[in-house]
């Protein structure tokens, strides 16, 4: 009897046991399984309306944080600023960090100690965000911002691309931040210097770009067919830098109408026609010992001050611009037809201005006009 009431304890007891581990065990799983991190995954909405709503909060988001941080003028990574990319429970830390500043901060302004110093990489108030970013003046300055057309997987702009353009800058403009570029003058750079559409997806074209703009931070983008959504994704370069800053990316489920703006090209503009342009050019010729007549020898240095003058002339022309990349001297290294007709314009050149000089040189200006539609022609080539 007593050799059965030891066993029972004794599986009483692994009873207990077993118990009281299993709940340990349960909340070890369940811990393990909070803090496990998740998986970053691409917000995808119903609505384009909802993605663009997306796009331009965080981007403003962004362009801010990194403007208070001083994150353009330092050595910026991908996505972050100022080195080694934060692990969410560094951030986690400063966040918590900041809401203990401004706590401090209040009970400082209760308290009446005006003289108590608190350091915080937020800012909350007006006053505070005027030392941010270096001494004040920066925090406060507008920063210029381009919004560049978002272009297709085949590297042209499509009117959805332009959509998304142009529904983003009013994200930006909105914040009272950012100085946006118009539309017009985008456009206007873009056919003054024959940028191709690809440049917007490479960053070192897309920073040239920017400089031309006068713009400090471009934004650009790809729109994306992916089955039965269309991805897009969109990038902040720095100008000064050249490197890029950050990039956020949004799905869209797929419509007719998202469909149909995306297979639709931007209508190419109408290019205006060039305008007669008017070539000057002098040149100077010197009496020949060789002819001891004083009005032969005049006559020879005029003659060799019109051939100085056309040499002259043929230069002006070669180094016209025909667009931002190419001269006319390019394209008549090409073509023979184009260095024919070339000669033929300066057939037609005339004297406009002769100064005969006391020591018997002689100084002749020449003009050329060519017509626009030498220009017209090579651009189309």
């Amino acid at each position: 009897m007593k050799a059965l009431s030891i066993l029972f304890s004794i599986f009483l007891a692994l009873i207990m046991a077993a118990c009281a581990s299993s709940p340990q065990k349960n909340n070890r799983e369940m811990s393990e399984t909070v803090t496990r991190p998740a998986e970053k995954r691409t917000p995808r909405f119903a609505r384009f309306t909802d993605v663009v709503d997306y796009l331009g909060n965080s981007l403003n988001e962004e362009l801010y944080r990194l403007k208070v941080s001083d994150g353009f003028s330092a050595t910026v990574g991908t996505g972050t600023t100022g080195g080694a990319q934060k692990t969410p429970e560094e951030e986690t830390r400063e966040r918590a960090d900041d809401v203990m500043d401004e706590l401090d901060r209040e009970i400082a302004s209760q308290d009446g100690d005006g003289g108590r110093s608190v350091t915080s990489s937020e800012s909350y108030t007006s006053e505070e965000t005027s030392n941010v970013a270096g001494g004040g003046a920066a925090a406060n300055e507008k920063m210029v911002i381009a919004v560049a057309d978002f272009v297709n997987d085949d590297g042209k702009v499509s009117k959805l691309g332009r959509n998304v353009a142009e529904r983003l800058t009013p994200y930006l403009t909105r914040s009272g931040q950012f100085q946006v570029l118009e539309r017009a003058l985008i456009d206007k750079v873009i056919e003054e210097q024959q940028f191709q559409v690809s440049a917007f997806v490479d960053e070192s074209s897309t920073r040239e770009f920017g400089k031309l703009l006068g713009a400090e931070a471009i934004i650009s983008g790809t729109v994306s067919e992916l089955g039965q959504a269309y991805y897009f994704n969109a990038k902040v370069v720095d100008i000064a830098s050249g490197r890029l800053l950050t990039s956020i990316d949004v799905e869209a489920d797929r419509s007719a109408r998202l469909a149909s703006l995306y297979a639709a090209p931007l209508p190419q503009p109408t290019r205006k026609k060039s305008k007669a342009r008017i070539f000057r050019a002098k040149g100077i010729g010197v009496p020949s010992a060789k002819h001891t007549n004083p009005t032969l020898a005049r006559t020879m240095a005029a003659r060799a001050a019109q051939a100085d003058a056309m040499r002259n002339l043929a230069q002006e022309i070669e180094g016209a611009k025909v667009s931002a990349q190419t001269k006319v001297k390019d394209y008549m290294t090409e073509s023979d037809a184009v260095s024919i007709n070339v000669n033929s314009y300066l057939r037609g050149a005339r004297v406009i201005g002769k100064n005969e000089m006391p020591d018997g040189a002689v100084e002749v200006e020449m003009e050329v006009e060519v017509p626009g539609e030498f220009f017209d022609s090579l651009q189309k080539d």
